[in-house]
Formats: C-alpha cells, sequence, structure tokens
C-alpha cells in the first residue's frame, strides 16, 4: 500500500472507505516493563492504538496499509464472534492479532497479542492476561532472537507458567548471553522462585549506580536491540 498524496485522506485498505490517519504516541519518559510496554505517557495511550474502520470493521493501527484480503477476515464468523468472546478492552487488538494470523503475519498477531494482555492488564480483568501471554508464549517459542528471548521468558513468568519459565531461562543461559542479557535473566529467576506475576520495569532489573539505572547502563549496549531497549 503505497502513502496517500500529500493534501488527500487516507483510505482504509481492505474497503477503500475514508479513515483516520494512523495514531501517533508521545515518546516516553519512563523506563519500559519488561516485556518492553513503552512507559507513560506512551503507555496511557495504549486504547488510542487500533483503530477500527467504519465501513467494513476491520481493525488496525494504520487502516490504510491493510491488504485488500482483510476484508473477508472482518466479514468472517469468527471475526464478528470476538465481539461475544473478548473483553471489551482487549476487543480491537484480538481484531488485529485474528487479521495478521489470517493474512500470514505471525510476528505482529505475537504483539497484538501482548497488546490485548496489557489492556486486559488495566482493565483488571481476573483470567484473560494469562491467556494471552500463552498465546503469545506459544507463537514464541523456539526463536533464538535475543530481544523476542527475554520479552518470552516475561511472558511466560507473568502468565503463571513458572516452570516453562525456568526452562526458558536454563534454555537462554545455556546459549552464551551477553552480560545485559544474563542480568535480566537472573532477575527473572528470583522473581519466578517467588512465583512473582507482577509488573516490573528495565529499571528496576538492572544494577545501580544511577536514579534511572537503564538510562547509566547505555554506555555498555553493543547492539541495535540494547541501545534502543535501555533508551526507552
Amino acid at each position: 500500500m503505497t502513502e496517500p498524496t500529500p493534501g488527500t485522506e487516507p483510505v482504509c485498505g481492505a474497503c477503500g472507505g475514508p479513515v483516520r490517519a494512523p495514531f501517533r504516541a508521545p515518546a516516553p519518559e519512563i523506563a519500559p516493563d519488561l516485556d518492553m510496554r513503552p512507559g507513560e505517557p506512551a503507555r496511557s495511550t495504549l486504547r488510542d492504538w487500533i483503530q477500527l474502520c467504519p465501513a467494513c470493521g476491520a481493525a488496525a493501527p494504520d487502516l490504510a496499509a491493510l491488504p485488500s484480503t482483510a476484508r473477508a477476515v472482518a466479514k468472517s464468523d469468527e471475526y464478528r464472534m470476538l465481539t461475544t468472546s473478548a473483553p471489551e478492552e482487549t476487543l480491537p487488538f484480538r481484531r488485529w492479532a485474528l487479521i495478521c494470523q489470517r493474512t500470514g503475519d505471525r510476528p505482529t498477531q505475537a504483539e497484538a497479542l501482548l497488546q490485548a494482555a496489557w489492556a486486559a492488564d488495566d482493565a483488571a480483568a481476573m483470567t484473560e492476561p494469562a491467556r494471552l501471554r500463552t498465546e503469545v508464549a506459544a507463537l514464541w517459542d523456539g526463536t533464538t532472537d535475543i530481544e523476542l528471548g527475554l520479552r518470552r521468558l516475561d511472558v511466560l513468568r507473568r502468565a503463571g507458567l513458572f516452570q516453562e519459565a525456568e526452562a526458558w531461562a536454563d534454555h537462554m543461559s545455556q546459549h552464551g548471553p551477553d552480560e545485559l542479557a544474563a542480568t535480566l535473566i537472573a532477575f527473572q529467576r528470583t522473581k519466578i522462585a517467588a512465583r512473582d506475576i507482577g509488573r516490573h520495569l528495565i529499571s528496576s532489573a538492572l544494577p545501580p549506580p544511577a536514579h534511572t539505572p537503564y538510562v547509566s547502563q547505555t554506555n555498555r549496549a553493543t547492539t541495535g536491540f540494547w541501545s534502543r531497549l535501555l533508551r526507552q
């Protein structure tokens, strides 16, 4: 999907109906969570991240970028049934995840489901966050990417899957993590042992000194991932 020319309104890639431009969250000023949910002020804008096309009902962060095949997904029975089977707060993200699943975008499907878990957290839902995180962990199973591996570890712990989380921590530790990754894995191990399913900031997992430890560690970052992670 090409970008709209200046002066023209964006249209839904699924149906061609007029839509709003994608929402742009403000830059976070606080450290992210261990699963990379951004800090404030971006954190509080979660409900604005997904748009719904008023014409066809498709959901996406950028409706203009949808493939035309998304329209059939938005009209499917499974998509419509999400209205009755998914908590309202998670619905936009579950819709987006289903479109990603049906169009073969597995990585974005996982991100959409994790965002649905964040929405369920904010709504203080009882069981939905753990169920969604279990789905995310399954999609990220076997990853060799350090970022996804660390995020999967947090997802498993927060889903209450402590045995699986400990096994995944062992797996990552056996594959030569660098110093920062090893620090995060060790922090997660203490939380797993304590049966802690709570939210923790990256900054709380990194050692002092500093008022904002995650910033003080940036001079040790040697990859694009660590630099991005530590500067959020």
